[in-house]
């Protein structure tokens, strides 16, 4: 069996930044597309609650069903293409006919556009941009890099 590799394009706002959400505050906060792809970061800590995760976690709940929906419309689109061929090989041979009902191909709906409603706030720590909601910012967030708490 072989891997397969579906693409999705996640909105970035006008700077650059993706939006995320924390697995355990579900709180959402915004990190530079460039942080993010780092191969250096395994994982980040939430800006808000400060809990580390793996970098692959903070995904939005909309980037998640996009995926599933492409998962879910390539498994259509195989099962038709084997089975399809498959019953073609049985119909010919005149013993046995088969149908099939194809699969209902699940409508991929358009992502999100990002929040304008974030404001920048800059980690000297790790030499960081993260943009969290104005409430966020007056409490005080953790450095996504590192975990350490804004004095």
């Amino acid at each position: 069996m072989s891997n397969i590799s579906l693409e999705i394009s996640i909105p970035l706002d006008k700077d650059g930044f993706i939006e995320m959400e924390c697995d355990f505050c579900k709180n959402r906060f915004m990190l530079h597309k460039d942080v993010y792809e780092s191969e250096d970061n395994i994982n980040f800590f939430c800006p808000i609650c400060g809990l580390p995760n793996k970098t692959n976690t903070f995904f939005c709940p909309e980037v998640l069903e996009k995926a599933q929906q492409k998962v879910l419309n390539y498994m259509y689109a195989e099962i038709d293409r084997q089975l399809g061929k498959t019953m073609r090989e049985i119909n010919r041979s005149g013993f046995v006919k088969m149908t099939m009902k194809k699969p209902r191909k699940e409508v991929e709906r358009e992502l999100y556009t990002p929040a304008e409603s974030y404001e920048t706030v800059h980690r000297d720590c790790c030499g960081v941009d993260v943009k969290v909601r104005n409430l966020d910012k007056e409490i005080g967030i953790y450095c996504p890099i590192c975990g350490g708490a804004e004095l």
